[in-house]
Formats: structure tokens, C-alpha cells, sequence
């Protein structure tokens, strides 16, 4: 008579692999066998489960909490996937069991094991009944596969996988090879079914395919812009909290080769305006778009977030997030693997392990570093270093910190030095404590220019940055920057390009377009995208990137024309160049007069266009040993012209390392 029935959950091993190694190597075969009993059994016996049997290379165990069960089974195989590596796969499942004549016997433990067999090496895959116990658990962080058709089990099952760190997370197609395919009654009438195929072929060609090839259009279905999740808290000073989840979700995101991600500087152009999804889907040629809210009352957090599909206004997943403020960092790697989940992108190891990577594990801290984000100069830095006081080793404060020293206006040009020595220490100190960080390579790149005037040396820390976030516009712009002012256009387009279909409508894309236009001096170009970029509100700005296109036409009018009042270079050019060589004297005295060290590098320009080349190396000397930023554009610049064929010109680039 069969014992008494009871609620188990059951746990299979799988060694991959396993009939091939012993053929080509018996003796490693068994010991990576034995191996891997003595954990399992070790393990087993941690968490208050039973071993029941051994079948070659695979077991069975069983366990009376589910929690117990995928806790032992994680911890199995992240001891495995070390040295000496067992290439292991993990199924579980939950449901009623019983032994008969030794066995155990029941239809869970059938389950159990055909989800096993879908898993590859590294693995852990189970039921939506072991998900559905475990998912308040936090310590688990799980990714849905999609649901599939078993080996003799009438009904799908939806299949999940743990995707904590160092475990490998299967892609969808994975699974597919290895599940039978559904037979229905159709397939008995082979040909009428051949027949109607042929006909919706037709059919695909005159009608379906605009529409498919409108979805093309606006990205295939591997892409995703993430709208600003909307701030439900009582206290409307938390809104920097719901952007700052917004902004690292898009980060976490960015982080999958997988998915093209659009950069939160164009989505957050929707915040608080009426939207229509379809319509921004259209504007950022992206085929899924994530909304959501974020409520915090007190240290609880609650965070809705739900993905949908434009073309239907149907959503395609959804989920809520429950949790103590301090999880949050958690909350936004899980969105993050969901979402690649229900796309079917496959993450690789390195991947799954930087989403996984808290930035700091201080929540204190962090959001010292979200105000710092909205704030600007004085502020943003107080509030910076009050983070580094909570967390000393939070990287992305100290690149913050290192971005804001770089780009201090100086209250005089002998102060410049000192922040440029600030910054580079703050720049280092930053990757030294997140090297897996796209940011902190990105703005060690941007601060190695700054100190060295030389844009090559920043190259190698932003293609390191691009390798870690190939999503991160803000990297191909740095990039393109840098290409551009050394003279490699070619490479400086195909990055800009590459930019704008990460953030196709921010404003650090439109100053890349003008850089690039400027200092390629693509005349044509320069002024077609001014006529169409709508400059109305960017005052300073605007005025001087028509300054920029006059001066490149050598339409020197215009140029004092809209020069008027602050000054700048090119208007004192304009006046000698349209033969008002005393006022543009009576410019260069009153620049000397002001600080000789502060406008070194406007007085030597000035006098290289007078044709005063030893007073204008004077001065360009100077500019240099206080570290004047203008100087990385030297090579390309048109207001360094009248010097190229100077010997002193070009014994101040050969000081630089510039060729």
C-alpha cells in the first residue's frame, strides 16, 4: 500500500554532458562526479532536505520548504560553477509525492524532471508554483522564460529562471530546441493547410508587409524607451526620487548589447505632458515603451512599472514592488531582467552580473547623490561629498564630484590648476571603486582631456566605457567630441550617428551636431542644421553658434552683427578683418588691462590675427600652463589659422603630444 501522500518540493541534478567526458576521460569524468555529490549531499543536509536517489550522473532530492529547496539549489550551483567546474543543471518544482516500493512517485516529480532537462549547464530552472512561493522572497532574483509545451504533459508551463549572480540565465530560443511541438487536428489535412500558407503568403506580400515594414520603421521589437515614472507620494520633494529610479532603470537597461535603449535626456522631454504612447514610440523609433510610478511613504517604497506595446496599447508585462527603501537597487535589476525576459534577450554572464551590482549599499547615500543630480555648482557639491562621508567607495559620486571640479568656472585662471588636479584624483578614485562602471571610464576619459588638452588620451577610457554601457549616448557623444577635435571626422559622424538613435531630441545632441559641423567646418552642413534646430531658448548658446557659422563663411558683418556685447574672438577678428584695426587694439589693451593670465588665450588669438605672431605664442604659451580648455580644439580650430606654419606653433602641439 502507497505511504501517505505530501506536499514536497522536488529538486533535480543533471550533469551535462556527462556519457561525452567519461568516453574521452573516465578518471575526470567520476571525480567531477563525485564532486558533485559530496556537495549536493552536503548541501542537502543544510537545508533540511532529503537525497532520495542517485541515477548516473543526475539526483533527486526533496524538500519540505520550497524556499530551503531553490536556496540549496543556488547555493549548489555557484559552488559548481567554480573550480573544479561541474557543468550542472538545476529543475525544481512543488506538488503532492508519494513512495511506493522505494520510489518517489507522483505527477510532480515527473515535472520536475522534464524542466530540468530544458536547462543547460549553469542553470536553475522551475514551475511557476516554486515562483509564485518564493517571489516575496528577495534574496531570489528570477527571470520569466515563456511558457512551453512538455514531453508528455497535456498543459504549457510556464518556466522561470534564477538569474542571481554568476548563475547562467537561458534565452527563450534556448528552450525551444527542446520541447515537443504541439500536434493538433490540423495536421491531418496536410494539404489544405499547405494551400491556405501559400495564400496568406500572398496575402503577407501586398498587405502585411508595409506593415511590418512600418514597425522596422520604428525599431523591431528589441528596443524600449523608459518615460519618466510618475512621483504618487504625498510629498512632491520626492520627485527627484522617482527620476533618479527612472534614470538607473535606463542605466540597468542599457547595460544589455541586446537592447537598444533610449537615453532618459529624450524621454524625460515627456515629463509632465500630456503623451500618447504611440505617438512617442513613433518619435523614438522604439517598439516597446516602459511607464510606471513610485509612491515612498516613509522607508517603504511601492513601484508599479508596466511595459507596453504601442502598435496595440496593450501591455505586454507588469508588475509591483513592495519593498523597504532600502531594496530599491534590487527592484531596479529585476525590472531590468524581467523586461529582457518578455523581449527575449538573452543576457550574457557579464551582464547579468553588472545589473546585479549595487552601486552603493548605503540607500542614505544615495539619495544625497539623486539631489546631487538635480542641483548644480555649489550645492551639488556639498551634497556630493555629504554621500562620500556615508559611503566612501560609492563610485558614481566620486565621477560626479570629478565632473564638476573639471567644469568649474574659475573665480581667476590660477585656480584652474587646482581643480584640474581635483578632478583627475576624484576621476581615479572612481573607477579605482567601480572599474565595471561605464561612467566613472567615461568621465575619467573626459577629465584626461581636460588635464592634457590632448583629446587622444581620452579614447581608451571611452571605447572602455562604450564596451560596458553600449547603450550610453552620453559615451558616443564624449567619443565623438574627442574624434572630432583631432580631426577624424569620418569616425566622429558614424558615433554621432550611432548618439542619436539612443537620444535623438536632447540638447547635448544638438551641441554635438554643431561641434562636429563647426570643426569640420562643413559650411553647408552648419547652416542647414541651424535653419532647421530650434534654437529660441538657447540664448548665449545660439548666438554663439551663429557667430561660428558667419565667421566659418567669412562673413564678417554678420559676425559683429551678432556679436554685439559679450566678447568674443571671432568679433575682434571681424573688426580687423573689415579694417577697424584700432578697435580691435583698443581690444586686446583692455583684455590685458582686465588680467593678462584670464584672457591669455583670447589675447593671443587676437594677435596672431594682427599678424603678431611672437606676442601671440606668448600668450597661447600661457593659456597652456593654465590648462584653457579651448586649447583641445587647437588642431581643427579655425581661430588658430594664422599660426600653422609657425615654428613655435608647432613645437607648442609637439609639448601636447598632438599630431
Amino acid at each position: 500500500m502507497p505511504e501517505q501522500r505530501k506536499l514536497a518540493a522536488i529538486m533535480f541534478t543533471d550533469v551535462v554532458g556527462y556519457t561525452a567526458l567519461m568516453q574521452k576521460n573516465e578518471h575526470e569524468a567520476v571525480s567531477l562526479i563525485n564532486h558533485h555529490q559530496s556537495i549536493l549531499e552536503k548541501k542537502v543536509a543544510e537545508h533540511h532536505g532529503e537525497v532520495v536517489s542517485y541515477y548516473g550522473d543526475g539526483s533527486l532530492s526533496i524538500f519540505a520548504s520550497i524556499t530551503q529547496a531553490l536556496q540549496c539549489a543556488m547555493e549548489i550551483q555557484q559552488i559548481l560553477l567554480q573550480d573544479p567546474k561541474v557543468p550542472l543543471r538545476i529543475g525544481l518544482h512543488t506538488g503532492e509525492v508519494f513512495f511506493e516500493n522505494g520510489n518517489l512517485i507522483g505527477d510532480a516529480v515527473n515535472l520536475a524532471s522534464r524542466i530540468q532537462s530544458l536547462g543547460k549547464a549553469g542553470t536553475i530552472l522551475f514551475s511557476k508554483e516554486v515562483f509564485e512561493k518564493t517571489r516575496n522572497h528577495h534574496q531570489f532574483k528570477s527571470v520569466f522564460l515563456g511558457s512551453f509545451i512538455l514531453k508528455n504533459v497535456a498543459e504549457p508551463m510556464e518556466i522561470f529562471a534564477l538569474a542571481n549572480e554568476g548563475l547562467v540565465v537561458p534565452g527563450k530560443e534556448d528552450l525551444v530546441g527542446v520541447v515537443r511541438p504541439v500536434v493538433t487536428a490540423r495536421q491531418r489535412f496536410k494539404w489544405p493547410i499547405m494551400l491556405s500558407v501559400l495564400l496568406i503568403i500572398v496575402l503577407a506580400i501586398f498587405v502585411i508587409k508595409p506593415f511590418l515594414d512600418k514597425r522596422k520603421y520604428h525599431g523591431l521589437d528589441k528596443s524600449i524607451a523608459v518615460l519618466p515614472f510618475k512621483n504618487m507620494s504625498n510629498d512632491t520633494v520626492q520627485e527627484y526620487f522617482s527620476d533618479g529610479i527612472t534614470e538607473d532603470i535606463v542605466t540597468q537597461l542599457s547595460k544589455i548589447a541586446g537592447l537598444r535603449v533610449i537615453s532618459s535626456s529624450s524621454a524625460m522631454q515627456y515629463k509632465n505632458a500630456p503623451y500618447n504612447i504611440k505617438q512617442i514610440a513613433a518619435d523614438l523609433h522604439v517598439a516597446s515603451v516602459l511607464e510606471g510610478s513610485v509612491r515612498r511613504e516613509g522607508r517603504q517604497v511601492r513601484i508599479t512599472a508596466q511595459l507596453i506595446d504601442p502598435n496595440t496599447d496593450q501591455q505586454i508585462w507588469a508588475n509591483n514592488y513592495d519593498r523597504g527603501v532600502n531594496e530599491v537597487f534590487a527592484i531596479q535589476s529585476e525590472v531590468a531582467q524581467q523586461i529582457a525576459g518578455e523581449l527575449n534577450v538573452r543576457l550574457t554572464a557579464d551582464e547579468g552580473k553588472r545589473i546585479q551590482k549595487k552601486v552603493t549599499n548605503n540607500v542614505a547615500a544615495y539619495e544625497q547623490y539623486l539631489l546631487a543630480r538635480k542641483s548644480r555648482g555649489d550645492e551639488a557639491e556639498k551634497l556630493l561629498l555629504s554621500a562620500l562621508q556615508k559611503d566612501s567607495t560609492f563610485a558614481l559620486a566620486w565621477a560626479s564630484l570629478a565632473l564638476i571640479y573639471a567644469r568649474r568656472p574659475p573665480t581667476d585662471s590660477t585656480d584652474r590648476p587646482y581643480y584640474i588636479r581635483k578632478s583627475l584624483t576624484a576621476a581615479l578614485t572612481a573607477v579605482n571603486y567601480g572599474p565595471d562602471l561605464a561612467e566613472t571610464h567615461m568621465v575619467l576619459g573626459d577629465v584626461l582631456k581636460t588635464i592634457t588638452l590632448n583629446p587622444e588620451l581620452s579614447i581608451k577610457e571611452l571605447n572602455k566605457s562604450i564596451l560596458l554601457n553600449p547603450n550610453n549616448a552620453e559615451g558616443y557623444v564624449y567619443l565623438s567630441f574627442a574624434l572630432s577635435e583631432m580631426g577624424r571626422f569620418p569616425e566622429a559622424e558614424k558615433n554621432l550617428l550611432k548618439a542619436k538613435q539612443l537620444d535623438p531630441i536632447s540638447g547635448i545632441m544638438r551641441g554635438a551636431w554643431f561641434n562636429y559641423y563647426i570643426y569640420s567646418r562643413n559650411i553647408k552642413a552648419l547652416g542647414r542644421y541651424l535653419h532647421e534646430t530650434d534654437t529660441s531658448g538657447a540664448g548665449n548658446f545660439a548666438r554663439g553658434i551663429w557667430i561660428s557659422y558667419y565667421f566659418l563663411k567669412d562673413d564678417y558683418d554678420s559676425v559683429l552683427l551678432k556679436g554685439s556685447g559679450r566678447f568674443r574672438p571671432e568679433t575682434a577678428i571681424a573688426l580687423i578683418k573689415t579694417g577697424n584695426i584700432k578697435q580691435a587694439d583698443k581690444l586686446v589693451d583692455s583684455l590685458i588691462n582686465v588680467s593678462e593670465n584670464d584672457n591669455a588665450l583670447n589675447i593671443g588669438i587676437v594677435y596672431a590675427w594682427l599678424g603678431d605672431k611672437q606676442k601671440a605664442m606668448k600668450y597661447l604659451t600661457i593659456a597652456y600652463r593654465l590648462y584653457d580648455y579651448t586649447l583641445v580644439s587647437i588642431k581643427v580650430n579655425k581661430l588658430f589659422d594664422p599660426l600653422r606654419n609657425e615654428a613655435a606653433f608647432k613645437n607648442l602641439l609637439f609639448k601636447m603630444e598632438i599630431k
